[in-house]
């Protein structure tokens, strides 16, 4: 089929198309209206206590403290990712220990190394209350685990939150980008569905 044939069927269909993507963009309008998940966030410093306090700008004792906790915050990383800390919160939260728990707890929460000695934990779910227990179990399990692990190496170093308590806010869906989706859905399907009548021919 030539290109001037194609551009004949779709002149022909046009107001068939245009209904589709308008459709669509009415479906993307209205997704934009779902309430969109909770999510609670805080962060955590990661820092080591310099062994010999001292009123000097800069100090051997000091330095060697920020390296250590800098190279510690990706250890505290890896412990909030680690399948031995979902496993745990799993059991705190009172839900079996499955592959499919585990999968569904990983897809909830998201941990960024926002810093050096920075690390952020945001928690997502559709229920507020459930999206608190399962920050409080986490952050509870990953506080404990830490200071295990830096008491058999290292008892300076500390994992303190930036906060008492989770900054929690309801995530505000882009219409603009859902009006745009639904439109370019709606002009795929509308061009599929005569790309298959034609090909029915």
């Amino acid at each position: 089929m030539e290109l001037k044939d194609i551009l004949k069927i779709l002149n022909k269909k046009r107001t068939e198309i245009g209904l589709i993507v308008l459709c669509g963009g009415f479906l993307g309008l209205a997704a934009s209206f779902f309430p969109g998940k909770f999510k609670a966030e805080i962060s955590y410093f990661v820092g080591r206590a310099a062994d010999k306090p001292s009123a000097e700008f800069f100090t051997y004792e000091g330095f060697y403290a920020q390296q250590t906790a800098q190279s510690y915050t990706n250890t505290a990383v890896a412990l909030l990712e680690s399948q031995e800390l979902k496993r745990s919160v799993l059991g705190e939260l009172e839900l079996p220990v499955t592959d499919n728990n585990i999968r569904k707890l990983t897809k909830s929460y998201r941990v960024a190394k926002n810093g050096p000695q920075v690390i952020t934990l945001t928690i997502a779910d559709y229920n507020y209350d459930k999206s608190l227990n399962t920050f409080t179990a986490i952050s509870d399990k990953f506080l404990e685990a830490s200071e295990k692990v830096s008491s058999g190496s290292d008892e300076n170093i500390s994992v303190t939150p930036l906060s008492d308590e989770p900054v929690v806010r309801q995530e505000q869906r882009p219409f603009i980008y859902f009006v745009v989706g639904g439109l370019l859905f709606g002009l795929a399907a509308a061009l599929l569905k005569l790309a298959f009548k034609e090909y029915l021919k």
